[in-house]
């Protein structure tokens, strides 16, 4: 029998690189289909995903929010202020209640803001909540239609699988961060890193 045999470090990420193409083509396709009636009302993705946020949960902090969306500041900001100039939402702000020393380490400690001080906050308008119960059910169809092959069983075990590859951001981080210093020195020993900062002639 004739070839190399694969090792199953490579194997494994063989493995991994195929589900991680699998994983961004499907998203990618999921993403595009979703994004149809968002055209029709003229809202961007990180929009709506803050206007359904507010439906469902009613007004937050923007701390809360930032938290929740996983987005940062400044980026977040941008589009609250957005959503606000087409009356979709509207900002406030209200002050937290004061609590106890170890409760107050415990929120810093989840990046949230501290007890007894004033926060900016967002919720939705009369009108943004009328757009919401206009878009969500046409947004829940194509869900539904997209992910209708899927029996219950599998949806759960999809579900899982996503949380299960960002449950813990931190310890990826780390992890990433390896895997990116063992390929730029696998890339230099192979002398690929000197030849790619290298015009042919």
């Amino acid at each position: 029998m004739s070839g190399k045999r694969r090792g199953p470090g490579k194997e494994k990420r063989r493995k991994a690189w195929g589900a991680y193409l699998e994983l961004t083509q499907a998203a990618r396709w999921v993403e595009e289909k979703v994004r149809m009636p968002l055209r029709v009302f003229g809202i961007t993705r990180e929009e709506f995903r803050l206007l359904a946020l507010l439906y469902q949960e009613g007004q937050m902090s923007l701390v809360e929010a930032e938290g929740r969306l996983d987005r940062g500041r400044l980026s977040l900001r941008e589009t609250v202020q957005r959503a606000e100039e087409f009356g979709w939402v509207r900002m406030g702000k209200t002050r937290l209640p004061s609590t106890a020393p170890e409760s107050r380490a415990r929120a810093e400690a989840r990046r949230e803001p501290k007890q007894g001080r004033e926060v900016g906050t967002v919720e939705l308008t009369p009108q943004g909540e009328r757009l919401m119960e206009s878009l969500l059910p046409k947004q829940e169809t194509i869900v539904r239609s997209i992910l209708g092959e899927l029996d219950s069983r599998e949806l759960a075990t999809l579900t899982r699988i996503c949380r299960k590859i960002r449950q813990d951001e931190k310890f990826t981080e780390v992890r990433l961060a390896g895997a990116l210093i063992r390929a730029h020195k696998e890339f230099e020993n192979d002398g690929l890193a000197s030849d790619a900062g290298t015009e042919p002639e």
